[in-house]
């Protein structure tokens, strides 16, 4: 059961984890960071519900190896933001739908074992 707290803050274990990441984020040197901000505020606008923390942490992790790695921000995303952008959407989608095929498949897998109809 949630507290007051949550239902009105909303999860805060959700938000401090985005707090984490714009720790992250803002550590970045000057180019990586500006690169992040601008792919952030794409996939917003474009990305739909694709966008979430998880893709954003990921997304972190790609450039925190590209800094480590001494890489520019280009050899990582290529000549083209879109393209790297709606690509980073396209496989949030594909893995979204394969844990929804899963969860689904896990719930059949249940009432049949017991025998029972689910719908």
């Amino acid at each position: 059961m949630k507290s007051i707290l949550e239902i009105i803050l909303g999860d805060l274990e959700e938000k401090n984890f985005y707090h984490q990441l714009t720790k992250r984020a803002k550590a970045l040197p000057g180019n990586y960071y500006a690169a992040f901000k601008k792919i952030r505020s794409y996939m917003y606008n474009y990305g739909g519900d694709s966008c979430n923390t998880e893709l954003f942490s990921e997304l972190l992790d790609l450039f925190e190896e590209g800094v480590a790695s001494k890489k520019t921000v280009s050899d990582i995303i290529g000549d083209d933001a879109a393209e790297f952008c709606d690509e980073l959407i396209r496989a949030s989608n594909i893995n979204r739908k394969t844990k929804r095929d899963k969860l689904n498949r896990e719930i059949e897998e249940y009432f049949v074992k017991r025998g029972k109809d689910y719908v």
